[in-house]
Formats: structure tokens, sequence, C-alpha cells
């Protein structure tokens, strides 16, 4: 039976419930914004028990994973469940937030037909930015690898920057990202049962991978962080004529939205996930 009720991380006008409501409608009953995802599976549990049916799931970020082989990207979303696989939650996104989808060439350039930029020029700005932070996601994936927490360890830092408060440090670079990882364990050194030294070894082990040619970075839409993606590519969208990235990301889901073609038919995944909500 399909799910008649989907969490999905965010708030009430968050991108995760607009993309969702747009490829599911017709396909799930009612998709349902539920904040944070830390305790969303018990809230699943909560709502079948109160509602007396097994219809409903939720759907979380990909996160920064652990592993990360030459056979991906997927195109699939991944299974949700506990580590017994007893207990089936829904599903969590293959990349690693929902707006590696909305920046993703494709979707841009069906979204805001027919005044998309051009996809050669887009791509590129994209590319560019992935070259920027690659370090950085290196740093931010080895903070998330590492959590063995009492509370949350925050795999980011720095000044929050924009519109969107997006919080991003100044220094990008290895030193500075070096420097990131000791403050942000130490920062929260209480709730944690990590060293800075252990995550700057994750560290240094990921480097490689998000190097020019290495597995991350030719998986960037998937590996690294679509948000950090999206903030550094704010002077290539201005000059692309967009007013900022917050502004940009706007119109693209108001073109997800608006659309009259079926959006599952941008993405793979998108598909895959409409099959295994209605199959569920």
């Amino acid at each position: 039976m399909p799910v008649n009720l989907l969490l999905c991380e965010g708030g009430a006008n968050s991108p995760d419930v607009r993309v969702l409501r747009k490829l599911l409608s017709g396909y799930c009953g009612e998709i349902r914004p539920a904040g944070s995802r830390y305790g969303m599976g018990d809230r699943i549990q909560a709502y079948r028990e109160a509602l007396g049916q097994r219809q409903v799931a939720g759907i979380l970020d990909g996160d920064f994973r652990k592993d990360w082989t030459p056979d991906r990207p997927l195109q699939d979303p991944l299974l949700w469940q506990t580590k017994d696989q007893s207990i089936h939650f829904g599903w969590r996104w293959s990349r690693k937030e929902i707006e590696n989808y909305v920046i993703d060439p494709l979707v841009v350039s069906h979204s805001l037909a027919p005044v998309a930029p051009p996809q050669e020029e887009y791509a590129a700005r994209l590319s560019e930015a992935a070259d920027r932070i690659t370090v950085y996601q290196a740093a931010r994936t080895a903070l998330s690898n590492c959590r063995r927490r009492f509370r949350d360890l925050p795999a980011n830092w720095g000044r929050e920057q924009g519109p969107g408060k997006h919080p991003f440090p100044h220094d990008l670079s290895d030193h500075g990202c070096r420097e990131g990882i000791r403050a942000t364990v130490r920062s929260h050194h209480s709730e944690q049962a990590v060293t800075p030294e252990q995550v700057l070894s994750r560290y240094e082990e990921l480097l490689p991978q998000f190097a020019a040619g290495g597995v991350r970075r030719s998986d960037f839409l998937w590996t690294f962080a679509g948000k950090d993606l999206l903030h550094v590519m704010e002077a290539g969208l201005v000059r692309l004529g967009f007013r900022n990235a917050k502004a940009f990301r706007e119109k693209v889901l108001l073109g997800i939205e608006s659309t009259n073609e079926d959006i599952a038919t941008w993405s793979p995944e998108w598909s895959a996930l409409r099959n295994a909500v209605e199959a569920f």
C-alpha cells in the first residue's frame, strides 16, 4: 500500500517538502515537514501506533557518507532502517541534501526553461564552486564520520553569511580546515568521545578522495554539501543574471512547483523514490 504519511526534514516551506509534494502528488497521502532529523524514527513509530497503521514513513538527508566507492553515484534512495533491519522507517537520499538536486544542471535546465542559463556555462560555475571547497568538504566529512556523540558534533563552522544565514568559514585552506576541526572538537569536548587528532587522521585519509580525480570530487553532486556549493556559487550566479544564491534557489523551486512536466523524469532517484513510496 502507498505511504499515507511521509515525514521529511525542514519547516513548512522548506525545499524538501516543496520538492516532495510536487514529486509525490497523487502517489502519497500527506507529506509533513518534521523539523530536525533527530528523533524522527521515534516520531514515525509513535504515528504508526497512534494511527494504527504501518503506512507512515520518513525521508532523511544522505549526509556525509563514511564510505564512497567508484560504483557510485547511486540512482536509488537508500533504505532507512534499524541496524538489525527489524524496522523500516523509510529512506535516505543518496545525495547529501535536497540542494544537491536543486542545483543539478539537468534540474536547473528543466525548471528554469526557457530562461535557464546556458547549460555549459552553468556547469562550469558549479564545477568551479566544487574546486573551491574540496578541502572544506573533506574536513566536514571527517567531522561527520567521527561523531561518537552524547550530543551532536557539528560538521561545519564559521560566521553565518548571506540572506540564508549559512555558516561558512572565511579560510578554506588546508591550514584553516585543520584549525576549524580542532576548534570544533574542542568546543564540544564535553559532549564527545573523540579527539581532534582522531578527526584530523580521518581528514588526512579523505583528502585524496576530494582532490582532483578523487572519487568524491568526481561525484561532488552526491558527496559535497549542496548548501555549500550554492553559497560559493553566488558570484557566478550573479554573473548569470540572478540576484543572489537564495533567489536562484527560489526560482528553481518555483519552476519545479509550476512545471507541467513530470519531474520524476528529471532524476532517476526521484522516479525510484516515487515507486518505493507507492509500493511501501
